[in-house]
């Protein structure tokens, strides 16, 4: 039960720092973002929503030109060093073990603990590179930009998260 506990807060911490983290991507142009949202908003698309976080979070702190470039630039290193999406394929094999563990006679807890922790393993170093990449961010604002960025980011927890009890 510890594995499981340890496996849902970090899934926990993973899914609230993508809130803030994924839509830096789309803050250094203004013109470009409202054109993707407005395509991602007739799409359905579900990510949309955690993007625009923090996105929203860069467009309130007025960065300069400079800074957005820097930005841009501290993005791009970090989704070179992203790891590919699994394909179809990936994962219709990973759905297939999984439901081969979930049907068997026999409950087999090694392959179980075995499967979760690779998957924890991927969700932590995706959030591990995602507060990286905001640090580095943070790093480049200016001391007022600084305290928006608190004030901002305390007022936004828990925001956008519903519960699930």
């Amino acid at each position: 039960m510890k594995t499981s506990s340890i496996f849902k807060t970090s899934l926990v911490a993973l899914v609230a720092s993508s809130a803030l983290l994924a839509g830096q991507l789309y803050a250094v142009d203004d013109t470009d973002t409202t054109a993707k949202t407005e395509q991602m908003d007739k799409k359905g698309d579900r990510q949309q929503r955690p993007r625009d976080g923090m996105h929203k979070m860069l467009r309130q702190l007025d960065l300069t030109d400079a800074q957005k470039e820097q930005v841009k630039v501290i993005a791009e290193k970090y989704k070179a060093d992203r790891p590919e999406r699994p394909t179809k394929e990936q994962r219709a094999a990973h759905r297939a073990e999984m439901l081969a563990l979930v049907t068997s006679a026999s409950f087999d807890e090694a392959k179980a603990t075995e499967m979760a922790e690779a998957q924890h393993q991927k969700r932590l170093q995706g959030m591990l590179s995602q507060l990286k990449m905001q640090n580095e961010i943070y790093q480049i604002l200016t001391p007022e930009q600084q305290q928006v960025f608190q004030e901002e980011f305390a007022k936004g927890k828990g925001k956008g998260h519903k519960s699930r009890r």
